[in-house]
């Protein structure tokens, strides 16, 4: 059986990305293809969340195992996709910046019967992704230098520096 998933995201209006994956791929392979099309580096936590018709998560599909005890709690390379996905129309959120609170909009828009998928596929892919983590562009001013030369700028030369304090003492 094969998974079609629409991905989209609230902050770049004409992104959209269409994936395929089959029921036997894992959570962690979904996620591996999402930050493969889009260009985000590996090493950010990120974490799937079921959630109803109106966007409410329910269920988190996470990275990283945080050993709850007692409650439901699902791992990525452990979560089959068939485990809890049945439904067309079926929603899910990827939250891929966990500290402004960024996420991609996905929806299950169809289930193809009595075929299989060996690798995961990217059916099409529109528009430019946002960034994976705000703060990463580097904004140029209009003197063409940027923000980050600005800042070291701010603190003057080394010359005044030593004129008010004087010179270090080795210690």
């Amino acid at each position: 059986m094969i998974y079609q998933f629409q991905i989209v995201s609230q902050e770049a209006q004409n992104f959209r990305l269409e994936v395929a994956l089959d029921e036997k791929h894992s959570f962690f392979d979904f996620h591996s293809i999402i930050q493969k099309s889009v260009g985000f580096e590996s090493h950010q936590l990120a974490s799937f969340f079921v959630s109803n018709k109106n966007w409410r998560k329910l269920v988190e599909i996470s990275m990283l195992d945080l050993g709850i005890n007692g409650a439901a709690f699902y791992i990525m390379q452990k979560t089959k996709l068939c485990d809890l996905l049945q439904d067309k129309g079926q929603h899910l959120i990827y939250t891929f910046d966990f500290l402004n609170d960024r996420s991609f909009f996905i929806e299950l828009t169809g289930i193809i019967m009595e075929k299989n998928l060996n690798e995961p596929l990217v059916a099409l892919k529109q528009g430019d992704s946002p960034v994976q983590v705000l703060g990463e562009e580097r904004i140029e001013l209009e003197t063409g230098i940027s923000q980050e030369e600005e800042v070291y700028m701010d603190f003057g030369e080394l010359d005044d520096y030593t004129e008010i304090f004087g010179e270090m003492d080795d210690f």
